[in-house]
C-alpha cells in the first residue's frame, strides 16, 4: 500500500507542444532570401578598420531597434549575418560589463548597473529574421560556453528534419533520452554557460519552470532557475565519453559531419575581438609596464638570493650565490663549504622538480627517449587495432565460416594468423584479403623500422648477423610466464617439462647427475635426476616471473645455465617443445608483434639516450672516465665502480657503464630502487595498494559524472592560458580524439592520422593524462613485484579487460582534446609570429631559459622550421598544462603509499600554475610587443580561472536569487558539509526559511587546489579574529598541517588517508595498527552500536566499505533509479531525478541546502560536545592528590570551563548562521526544544549568554569520600580545611559566577594594539600613588574577588607553603587574567 497520495503527473513535451513550436519557427510569415551585392558591400566594409571605423558605427546606427526600416520584399541575407555578428557581440559585451558592473554596485553601493541596462536598451540591435541568423547571433553569444551552439543545432536539427521524434517523450523513455543526447559534445565554459541563455529558450530534458504571473526578483528568480537547467543540459561536455563504445563515437561523428559544431570557432572569435585582443593589444604597447615587469622580476630574484646568502653561507655580507643549475654539480665532500651546503639543499630539492637529479639537458634527453618509446609503442598498437577490426569485419561477414549472430572467434584468428604469416615472410601480401593489405603493409614497415634500428645498435656478434639477415622475417616467440603474473602451466605440462629435463639435461650431464646424488643422497640415482630436473623446471618458472629484463635475454640465460645449451637463442622458437609449452607460448598476432616490438623500441631508445647522456655528462662535469679525474673535479663522494650494466639496455650495450660518477648521479643512471619498492613485495602491502588502486580507478574511470566532469573541467587549462579564439578547432580536436579511441581501421587516411598521433606523443602533448598515468603507474609498481602465488587476479583483470582499458582511454582522452586544442593553438601562435629556426632558438633562450637543440637527439638529423614550432608549443603544452611525466620523484614515491588521493594532480596543478605565471611574467617583459601581448592574454586568462568565473558567476547568481553573500558565508562556516566550507558556492534558487539549492563551483574548476589555501589563509584570519583568538593561535591554525587552515589545506591531498583506507579504519577495532575507528568515523557517525552482535557488525561493516569503495557507475545508476521511483535520502530528503540526471550529464552535482535538517546533526554534535568536556579531564581523581590542592583544581576547573565556554560559543555562531540563512528564529526554537535541550538553556543560548558547566558537585563529594578513605588508610586524622582542600566549592562558585559571560564575539579589535598599549603603560606606571590607579583603567573587566584563606588539610598530609611567582600567589596565577595580573602585580 503507498502511504503518498499520487505525484502529479509532470509534463513533458506532447504533440500540442510540437505543433505550437513548428508554428512559432517554422510558420512565420515567409520573405524571400537573397545574396545581394549592396549587402554584401555594407557588411565587408563594417569589418576591420578599428574599434573607430567610421562605416561600421554607421552601419550599427542602421540597424539599432527603431531605426527607419528600408522598405523591402526580400531578406538579405549578408544583413542577417551582421545582424549574428554584432548582435552576438553586444549581447556579449553586455553579459560582461554587466558582471563588473554588479560586482561595482555591489562592493561600492553605486547604481550604475541602471544606467548600464538602460544604455543596452537604448542601443540594442534588431534581431535576426531567419532561424539561421538566430542560430547565428546565439553561436556568438555562446561563443565561450560552446554547448548553446550544439543544443540549438541539435534543436535546429530535429525541428527541419522530424516533428514525431519531438512528439514521443514520455516518462518511461525520459532516460533513455538523456542518454542519446549524450552523444552531442556540447559545452565548452560551463561556468559561464548561464550568462548567456535567453529567457525562452526551451529546454529538452530538464522541465522549466513557469513564468507566469511572477514578476521582479520572483521572475529573476526563475528565470535563473531556468538558466541552471539550460546550463545544465549544455554543460555537458562529451556526453558521449560518459557513455562508451559506439554510439558515442557514433554521435560525435555525426555532429562534427553534419557541422552542428562550426559556429563554435565564430563564437570564441567574437569574444577574442571583442574582450581579450584589445585589452592584450593595448597593455603589450603601454609604455613603461615592459619595464615594469622586468623590474619586477630582478628585484623578486634578487631578494631571494639575498635572503638565502646568508643563511647558505653563513656570512651575513651580501655574496653572489653560484647559478642554482650548478648546485647539482657540486659535492658533499667538497672542500668548500658553501658547496658542501648547496649539494645536500640540491638533493633534498630534487625531490621536488621535475627535472630530478639530472640536469636541465640530461633531463631533456631521457624525458625525449621516454616519450619516443611511448610514441613508436602507439604506432605499432594503432596498427594492429586497425588490423584487428578489419579482421573482426571479415569474420563477421563471412558466411562460410560461421552463421550466428557475433562474430567466431575462431574465424577472426584465421585472418590474423595470416597477417603473423606475412609478417614472418611465410606469406605474400596479395594472397591477403583486400581488406586487410593496407595496415598489414603498414604494421610490416614499422616493425622492419624498429627490427632494422635494434639490430644496427646490437652488439656484434651471431645475434646481430641473424637479425641483419633475417630482418624482413624476424618475429620473436612470445610466452605467457612473461605477460600473465597469474599464469601457471597445467600439471600436465608441467610433469611432461619435468620429464624432458630429467631425460635431456640431467641424465646426459655428469656434473648434473652427481649434483644430484649429493643433493639427494637418501634417493637411487633415477629419483635423484627426477627431483633435481623438477628443481631446474621451477626455477625456470620462478625466474620467468620474477624477472623483468627482456625475456630473450633471460631465456638465452636459462638456455645455458638451466639446460646447458651451447646454441645462442635468436627468437626463441628454437627452445624444446616441452619448454615453450611450460612457458606458456602465445601463437597469436598481437602478442608475437608486441614481444618483437616493444623492447626493441625501449631498448633502442635507451641505448641512444644513455650514449648521449654520456657524451653531456663528460662535458657538463658529472660523469668522468675515472674515479681519479672526478676527484680532481671536487666529487669526493665519487662511486668506486663504474656504473656498469643498466637495466633498461637489456640486450645492448652502452658508454655510460664504463663512466663513474657521484653516489647520486649513479641512483638517478641506473634507477635504484628505493624502500617503497620493497615494501611492495609485501603480499600485505600489495594487495593493500591494489585496493587503493581498484577504488580510485572506479571513482574516477568508471564513473560517468566523473567521464563528463573530466572533459568539461580540462577545459580551464586553455582559459588558465588564454588560448581561445579562432587560432585553433575544439571540433577538429574532438574528432581527432574521437578517431583516436574509436576510428581504428575508420579513419580515410589512418597512416597520415597516426603519423600525426604518434609526433604529438613523441612532443608529449597527449597521453599525458594525471589520473590514468597515476593509476598506470601503481599498477605496474605492484606488477613488477608480483611473486609466484600472490593475488593478483585483479590487478590482471583491470590490466587487460578490454572495456576497462577502453573506458581508461575514453578518460585520458578528455585531457587529449584540450592538448590537442592546446598545441594547435600554440603553434598558430607562434607562427604568426616567427619564421625561421633561429627565431625559435631566441624565445627558447628568453622563456625556457636553456639552447634550443637543433638535432634530433635520435636520428642526428637537424630540425626544420616545422618541428622546432612542434617542439616550442609541445614545451608550452607540457610545462602549462598538467602533465604526469613532470610529476617529480618525491610525488612519485607518495602514491606507492595507503595513503592520498591521485597526488599527481594537486602536485601538477601547483606547478603549472606557477609556471604559467612565471612565462606570463617573461613574456611580459619581452622587448617583443607581440610576445607581450601573448603574456598578457595568458595574465588574463589566469585570472578568470584562478577566481574571476567563480567571482563573476557567485555575484551574478546571488543577485538573481537575493541569496546575499552573508547567507552563503553563513552556510560555509557553520551549516555545510566540511569539503564545502571553503568553496565557492553558487546559490540556484531563494533559501526559503533555510532550504534551497546550490552547486559547488570549485567542484568544477581544477584550479581550485591552488585557490583554496590562499582562501583557506584568509578565512583563518578571519575567523581567528571573530572568536578573539589569541595571535599564536591563528599562527598555529595557519601553519598546521592539520585543520582547515592554508598549510592543511596544501598538503591535504598527499596526506589524507585513501578512499578504500578510510572506510577499513572506519569499520576496523580501535588501536588496529593502520588507524582502525572502531566502527566510527572521522566525523564522529557510527558505522555499527558497541552493543550489535558480532554478525550485525560484520555486515554494517561491508556495506559501509562498499558504499566508499563501489565505482561510480553503480552508484550513479543506483541513485537514478531512486530517483526514478520516488525514493528517499537516509536524511528522509527525496531523491530528485533531475539533479541526479544534472550530475550525471554535467558532472556537477546539486548541493541540497537543508539547514532545518542539518541542524539535527549540529544539535548531536553539541550535546556531544557538552558531554565530552570532563572526559580528558583529571580533576575528579585523587592521582598526585599531594601536589594538587585548591589553586591546581581551580585551573582545573577553570580548564572545564573554557572547553565547555568553547563548545557554547560554537554552538551560538550555529544558531547565528542558522537563523542568517534564512530560518526563523522560533522555527529554531522548536528544533533545539524538540531535540530534549530545556527551554531555559534554549533561552540562554539564543540570548548569546554562555551556560557553565555545572555537573561537578556530586562527583566532588565523591571525591572527597574518597579522599576520607585514604586518610583511614594511613591513619591520619582531617584537618579543618580538608573538605575545601579536596572540593573548594567556594572557589569553584566563583569561576562558575565568571563564565556567566557572553558567548557574543567582541568586535573585530587590533588585539595587537591593546597588547602593545598595555605592556607600554604597564612598564611605566609607578607601583602606587598617582600612577598606581592608572593601570586599573585599562582594563574594563570584572575583577575576580580575592579568595578566602585555605590552609592545609593536615600538616602530615601535605606540606605546602605559600609561593610567589613574579610577585602574584598561585591562586592569582590561575585566577586572574593576564591584564589583572599586571595590575596586581604593580599594587
Amino acid at each position: 500500500m503507498d502511504p503518498f497520495l499520487p505525484k502529479k503527473e509532470t509534463e513533458y513535451v506532447d504533440d500540442i507542444f510540437v505543433k505550437k513550436t513548428i508554428k512559432e519557427k517554422l510558420n512565420k510569415p515567409r520573405k524571400e532570401v537573397k545574396f545581394t551585392w549592396k549587402g554584401l558591400a555594407e557588411a565587408v566594409a563594417g569589418f576591420g578598420g578599428g574599434p573607430f571605423n567610421p562605416f561600421r558605427l554607421k552601419r550599427l546606427q542602421e540597424l539599432k531597434e527603431g531605426a527607419p526600416a528600408k522598405e523591402k520584399d526580400y531578406i538579405d541575407m549578408f544583413e542577417e549575418v551582421e545582424k549574428a555578428l554584432y548582435g552576438g557581440v553586444q549581447d556579449l559585451d553586455y553579459s560582461i560589463s554587466s558582471l563588473l558592473t554588479e560586482g561595482i554596485d555591489y562592493a561600492f553601493d553605486t547604481n550604475y548597473l541602471k544606467e548600464l541596462d538602460k544604455t543596452y536598451e537604448e542601443n540594442k540591435l534588431k534581431d535576426p529574421e531567419t532561424l539561421l541568423g538566430e542560430i547565428g547571433k546565439i553561436g556568438v553569444q555562446f561563443g565561450i560556453p560552446s554547448s548553446a551552439i550544439i543544443k540549438v543545432g541539435a534543436r535546429a536539427r530535429g525541428i527541419a528534419k522530424g516533428r514525431e521524434a519531438l512528439g514521443k517523450f514520455s516518462t518511461a523513455q525520459k532516460i533513455s533520452s538523456i542518454g542519446k543526447r549524450a552523444g552531442y559534445m556540447a559545452g565548452t565554459f560551463a561556468a559561464v554557460d548561464f550568462l548567456a541563455s535567453p529567457p525562452d529558450m526551451p529546454n529538452l530534458v530538464l522541465e522549466k519552470e513557469s513564468e507566469e504571473g511572477k514578476s521582479g526578483r520572483d521572475l529573476a528568480l526563475t528565470r535563473f532557475k531556468n538558466r541552471i537547467r539550460f546550463g545544465a543540459e549544455g554543460a555537458a561536455l562529451g556526453f558521449g565519453f560518459s557513455l562508451l563504445g559506439k554510439p558515442a563515437r557514433v554521435a560525435g561523428s555525426f555532429g562534427v559531419k553534419y557541422g552542428l559544431f562550426k559556429p563554435i570557432g565564430l563564437g570564441i572569435r567574437a569574444v577574442d575581438a571583442a574582450v581579450v585582443t584589445p585589452l592584450s593589444w593595448i597593455m603589450a604597447r603601454t609604455p613603461g609596464l615592459p619595464q615594469a615587469q622586468r623590474g619586477l622580476r630582478t628585484a623578486g630574484a634578487f631578494t631571494v638570493e639575498k635572503l638565502m646568502n646568508p643563511i647558505l653561507s653563513r656570512n651575513f655580507k651580501f655574496k653572489q650565490l653560484p647559478k642554482f643549475e650548478d648546485w647539482r654539480l657540486f659535492s658533499t665532500k667538497s672542500k668548500d663549504p658553501l658547496k658542501a651546503r648547496l649539494k645536500k639543499l640540491d638533493n633534498f630539492l630534487a625531490a621536488f622538480r621535475s627535472v630530478g637529479k639530472y640536469t636541465g639537458l640530461g633531463y631533456q634527453l631521457t624525458a625525449e627517449a621516454k616519450r619516443e618509446i611511448k610514441a613508436r609503442s602507439k604506432t605499432i598498437n594503432k596498427w594492429l587495432e586497425s588490423v584487428e577490426f578489419k579482421a573482426y569485419n571479415l569474420a563477421k561477414s563471412s558466411k562460410d565460416l560461421y552463421n550466428t549472430n557475433t562474430t567466431s572467434p575462431a574465424s577472426m584468428d584465421y585472418y590474423l594468423d595470416q597477417v603473423l604469416s606475412y609478417l614472418k615472410g611465410q606469406k605474400k601480401l596479395s594472397a591477403m584479403p583486400e581488406e586487410l593489405r593496407t595496415p598489414a603493409h603498414e604494421l610490416n614497415k614499422e616493425l622492419i623500422k624498429i627490427k632494422k634500428t635494434f639490430g644496427d645498435l646490437l652488439p656484434e656478434g651471431e645475434l646481430k648477423d641473424y637479425m641483419l639477415n633475417n630482418v624482413k622475417g624476424y618475429m620473436r616467440k612470445s610466452f605467457s610466464i612473461f605477460t600473465n603474473p597469474e599464469y601457471n602451466p597445467p600439471k600436465e605440462v608441467y610433469n611432461k617439462a619435468v620429464d624432458w629435463v630429467t631425460n635431456n639435461v640431467v641424465k646426459k650431464n655428469k656434473d648434473l647427475k652427481e649434483a644430484a646424488k649429493k643433493s639427494y643422497p637418501n634417493q637411487s640415482q633415477a629419483a635423484a635426476n627426477k627431483t633435481y630436473a623438477e628443481s631446474v623446471v621451477s626455477k625456470i618458472l620462478q625466474d620467468g616471473k620474477q624477472n623483468a629484463q627482456d625475456p630473450l635475454k633471460m631465456l638465452q640465460r636459462m638456455a645455458k645455465e638451466d639446460l646447458v645449451s651451447d646454441d645462442l637463442l635468436k627468437t626463441g622458437e628454437e627452445l624444446p617443445t616441452a619448454i615453450k609449452r611450460l612457458l606458456g607460448e602465445e601463437n597469436n598476432l598481437r602478442s608475437s608483434v608486441l614481444q618483437t616490438a616493444s623492447h626493441a623500441i625501449t631498448q633502442s631508445a635507451n641505448k641512444r639516450m644513455f650514449d648521449r647522456l654520456a657524451d653531456i655528462g663528460q662535458k657538463e662535469g658529472w660523469l668522468f672516465k675515472s674515479r681519479a679525474q672526478g676527484i680532481g673535479k671536487e666529487i669526493l663522494d665519487i662511486s668506486d665502480r663504474p656504473i656498469g650494466e643498466i637495466k633498461g639496455l637489456g640486450l645492448l650495450k652502452s658508454n655510460i657503464s664504463k663512466l663513474h660518477g657521484s653516489k647520486q648521479v649513479l641512483e638517478a643512471v641506473k634507477g635504484t630502487p628505493g624502500t617503497l619498492d620493497s615494501w611492495i613485495q609485501n603480499d600485505i602491502y600489495r594487495n593493500i595498494l591494489q585496493l587503493k588502486v581498484a577504488t580510485q580507478f572506479g571513482k574516477t574511470v568508471l564513473s560517468p559524472a566523473t567521464q563528463v566532469r573530466n572533459v568539461t573541467s580540462a577545459s580551464m587549462f586553455p582559459l588558465a592560458n588564454g588560448h581561445i579564439g579562432g587560432r585553433a578547432s575544439v571540433t577538429e580536436a574532438f574528432k581527432m580524439t574521437l578517431d583516436d579511441i574509436f576510428g581504428a581501421g575508420k579513419v580515410i587516411d589512418e597512416a597520415a592520422f597516426i603519423k600525426n598521433i604518434e609526433n604529438k606523443i613523441r612532443l608529449g602533448v597527449l597521453d599525458e593524462n594525471i589520473y590514468t598515468a597515476e593509476l598506470k603507474a601503481v599498477l605496474q609498481d605492484i606488477k613488477s613485484g608480483a611473486k609466484v602465488k600472490s593475488m593478483d587476479s585483479l590487478l590482471n583483470k583491470m590490466a587487460n579487460n578490454r572495456f576497462i582499458r577502453k573506458a581508461t582511454q575514453v578518460y585520458a582522452g578528455g585531457d587529449n582534446v584540450w592538448k590537442w586544442y592546446g598545441h594547435e593553438y600554440v603553434k598558430s601562435q607562434m607562427k604568426s609570429m616567427y619564421n625561421t629556426v633561429d627565431d625559435i632558438a631566441k624565445w627558447t633562450r628568453e622563456i625556457t631559459g636553456r639552447e634550443f637543440q637543433r638535432t634530433d637527439t635520435f636520428t642526428g638529423a637537424r630540425k626544420t622550421f616545422d618541428e622546432a614550432l612542434d617542439e616550442a608549443a609541445a614545451w608550452q603544452i607540457r610545462n602549462m598544462y598538467p602533465t604526469y611525466s613532470k610529476v617529480p620523484q618525491f610525488v612519485q614515491n607518495i602514491r606507492k603509499l595507503p595513503f592520498g588521493n591521485f597526488v599527481s594532480f594537486p602536485a601538477e596543478m601547483i606547478r603549472t600554475t606557477a609556471n604559467i605565471l612565471n612565462v606570463a611574467s617573461k613574456e611580459a617583459a619581452s622587448s617583443d610587443p607581440l610576445l607581450r601581448q601573448i603574456g598578457y592574454r595568458r595574465m588574463m586568462g589566469t585570472y578568470v580561472t584562478l577566481g574571476g568565473a567563480s567571482w563573476g558567476a557567485s555575484s551574478l547568481a546571488q543577485n538573481l536569487t537575493g541569496v546575499t553573500m552573508e547567507q552563503i558565508e553563513a552556510y560555509k562556516r557553520s551549516l555545510s558539509a566540511p569539503w564545502n566550507s571553503r568553496a565557492t558556492i553558487i546559490p540556484l534558487d531563494k533559501w526559503k526559511d533555510g532550504v534551497g539549492k546550490a552547486i559547488n563551483f570549485s567542484y568544477f574548476s581544477p584550479y581550485d587546489v591552488v585557490v583554496q589555501p590562499v582562501e583557506a589563509f584568509m578565512k583563518t584570519l578571519q575567523e581567528g579574529q571573530m572568536n578573539d583568538t589569541k595571535r599564536m593561535e591563528i599562527l598555529w591554525e595557519m601553519i598546521s598541517p592539520f585543520g582547515d587552515g592554508p598549510i592543511a589545506k596544501t598538503i591535504q591531498p598527499f596526506i589524507s588517508e585513501a578512499i578504500a583506507l578510510e572506510r577499513w579504519n572506519n569499520v576496523a577495532p580501535a588501536g588496529f595498527f593502520t588507524g582502525g575507528r572502531g566502527g566510527e568515523t572521522k566525523t564522529g557517525l557510527k558505522v555499527y552500536s558497541d552493543n550489535d552482535e558480532i554478525g550485525t557488525k560484520i555486515a554494517k561493516s561491508w556495506a559501509h566499505m562498499w558504499e566508499g569503495i563501489q565505482p561510480g557507475a553503480w552508484r550513479t545508476a543506483e541513485k537514478i533509479y531512486k530517483g526514478a521511483i520516488n525514493d528517499v535520502t537516509k536524511g528522509g530528503r527525496p531523491v530528485s531525478l533531475r539533479d541526479e540526471a544534472l550530475a550525471l550529464l554535467s558532472g556537477i552535482r546539486i548541493i541540497n541546502v537543508d539547514v532545518p535538517q542539518t541542524m539535527q546533526y549540529k544539535i548531536s554534535e553539541y550535546n556531544r560536545g557538552t558531554r565530552a568536556v570532563t572526559e580528558t579531564e583529571t580533576m575528579f581523581n585523587l592521582e598526585n592528590w599531594q601536589t594538587r590542592g585548591p589553586e591546581v583544581l581551580a585551573n582545573e576547573f577553570r580548564a572545564i570551563q573554557d572547553e565547555n565556554y568553547r563548545v557554547n560559543r560554537e554552538f551560538y555562531r550555529v544558531l547565528q548562521d542558522a537563523m542568517a540563512v534564512g530560518v526563523p528564529r522560533r522555527e529554531l526554537k522548536k528544533i533545539l526544544r524538540k531535540r530534549g535541550l530545556s527551554q531555559k538553556r534554549t533561552n540562554l543560548l539564543f540570548r548569546g549568554q554562555n551556560i557553565p558547566y555545572t555537573g561537578y558537585d556530586s562527583r566532588m563529594k565523591k571525591r572527597v569520600k574518597d579522599a576520607e578513605k585514604i586518610g583511614k588508610e594511613l591513619g591520619k586524622d582531617k584537618s579543618k580545611d580538608f573538605f575545601n582542600y579536596f572540593y573548594p566549592r567556594k572557589l569553584f562558585r566563583l569561576i562558575e559566577r565568571e563564565y556567566r559571560k557572553s558567548l557574543v564575539p567582541e568586535e573585530k579589535v587590533d588585539r595587537s594594539i591593546i597588547d602593545r598599549v598595555t605592556d607600554y603603560f604597564s612598564e611605566r606606571l609607578p607601583a602606587g600613588g598617582e600612577g598606581g590607579g592608572g593601570g586599573q583603567q585599562l582594563s574594563q573587566r570584572i575583577q575576580t574577588p580575592p579568595l578566602p584563606a585555605t590552609s592545609m588539610p593536615a600538616p602530615n598530609l601535605m606540606a605546602q607553603s605559600p609561593q610567589k611567582i613574579n610577585g602574584l600567589t598561585r591562586t592569582e596565577q590561575a585566577l586572574l587574567s593576564p591584564e589583572e595580573k599586571i595590575i596586581a602585580a604593580r599594587t
